[in-house]
């Protein structure tokens, strides 16, 4: 604002007729490597993401060669997930001349970068990782068997899934973009630059992270939750969790840093779609491996099954109607581990779970989602009830204020136009021409005006 203030002024000062228009400062790639590694730009950004790379290593040696002493160290097990989320509020603030828009075509494309939307987007993700990663530890383990009135440590278990029952209810308080818009956006910038066969190889790895990303969500990851808080999570697999949630905090951190590079040109696209998707490749040949070596959990794998088919099929397509959807989500979700219950006690549950798919309406995907990922964490329908209440009050009470939050974060701070003049310019030119006040002369009046 400062200097477009003081161009402005000198503008008026030298007789001009109207005051310069100023555009938008452009990001140009190309820097040079000495800047890019200057402590002095985006220190704050900079120090937080060498951290998280410290870390990074100190999480993966821990997990393969350090499993008891890395799980039962709180500091050492959570500390990355907390720098992540630093780290990407650090980014929100520093680059706020990224396009405000949710549509992420720059992704995977050649010398273009993301959008701030999908920045603020990865905010989300980087709590709901943390929020996993703590569930994973060992005062989780069988914590089925323990119903939140019994004592005053499973009643701390209780908050903790209210509070990650309302993450999961504010996601749709965040901006969403598609992967679509990768592909789009590889094929439109990309076209002119690359081959036709490494426009194919990057749309190939876009695939990838989709798959991923529903392999991830909506069947592994609570598939192991699932074991861990009923108890039958072996010791000898413990790792593999573990690593899968290193493998998401990857794409949606360290990849970010990859990302940098290759928008400044140190990298190509083509390396970069793959360096994005290598954690990807090694968390799926391990769980390869564990389907051809440990016995299956049905209870645990069938209903989260059922979920990623109806999300696919419906939801993400955004097919049929989104209530009976909803509904479909309630019985697939909680049906099949309600065999163990009573015929009164199932019959009982199932009518509760359908009064509230028709009483929360829009929010009941989001809510029966994350309610079957933490099913078997409940022990009786009061357990649910109670965990899905819990989120729902929290949502109440938080959502207005993130809302308002996030739609602050999403507003523009440079022209909507990029040939429309700045606010200040406008106004010291209209001053100017009208010729009711003289500009300062001394920077010093300068530098008063504009601040």
């Amino acid at each position: 604002r400062r200097t477009s203030l003081r161009v402005a002024i000198g503008g008026a000062d030298s007789g001009a007729d109207a005051p310069r228009q100023l555009r938008p400062r452009r990001i140009q790639p190309g820097m040079r490597a000495k800047d890019l590694l200057n402590p002095l730009r985006h220190s704050d950004h900079k120090v937080l993401g060498l951290c998280y790379i410290i870390l990074e290593i100190l999480d993966l040696y821990g997990l393969m060669f350090r499993g008891s002493a890395y799980s039962a160290d709180p500091v050492w097990f959570n500390a990355m997930k907390v720098t992540g989320i630093l780290v990407t509020a650090a980014a929100l603030r520093n680059f706020g001349h990224l396009a405000k828009s949710n549509v992420n075509k720059g992704m995977f494309a050649e010398s273009r970068t993301f959008s701030y939307g999908f920045l603020v987007e990865n905010l989300w993700f980087q709590v709901a990782i943390a929020l996993q990663h703590v569930a994973m530890m060992p005062c989780f383990f069988g914590s089925a068997a323990t119903h939140p009135t019994e004592s005053r440590a499973a009643l701390g278990r209780l908050g903790f899934f209210s509070v990650a029952m309302f993450w999961f209810i504010a996601r749709g308080t965040f901006p969403k973009t598609s992967y679509v818009d990768w592909e789009a956006g590889n094929q439109t910038s990309n076209e002119k630059k690359l081959t036709k066969r490494q426009i194919g190889w990057i749309n190939f790895q876009v695939k990838v992270v989709r798959l991923n990303y529903v392999l991830k969500s909506q069947v592994a990851v609570p598939y192991f939750l699932s074991l861990h808080m009923r108890g039958l999570l072996p010791d000898e697999w413990r790792f593999l969790p573990l690593f899968m949630s290193l493998d998401i905090a990857h794409n949606i951190t360290t990849a970010f840093f990859l990302q940098t590079l290759k928008f400044h040109g140190f990298l190509s696209a083509t390396a970069f779609s793959f360096f994005f998707n290598a954690t990807a490749y090694v968390s799926n040949a391990l769980l390869v491996y564990y389907a051809l070596k440990a016995p299956v959990d049905t209870v645990a794998l069938l209903p989260n099954l059922a979920l990623a088919f109806v999300n696919l099929a419906f939801v993400y397509r955004k097919r049929g109607d989104p209530r009976l959807v909803q509904f479909v989500c309630f019985v697939i979700g909680f049906a099949l581990p309600l065999l163990s219950h009573p015929a009164h006690e199932a019959v009982a549950l199932l009518a509760v779970l359908a009064v509230g798919a028709a009483v929360l309406g829009v929010r009941a995907q989001r809510l029966t989602q994350w309610g079957a990922r933490f099913t078997h964490a409940g022990s009786s329908a009061s357990h649910i009830f109670l965990i899905i209440g819990g989120g729902v009050v929290l949502a109440a009470i938080f959502n207005p204020l993130l809302e308002r939050r996030i739609a602050n974060l999403m507003k523009s701070r440079t022209p909507a136009d990029e040939g429309a003049p700045s606010r200040t310019a406008t106004k010291a030119g209209s001053r100017a021409a009208a010729g009711s006040n003289r500009p300062p002369s001394s920077p010093q009046a300068v530098h008063s005006l504009a601040r």
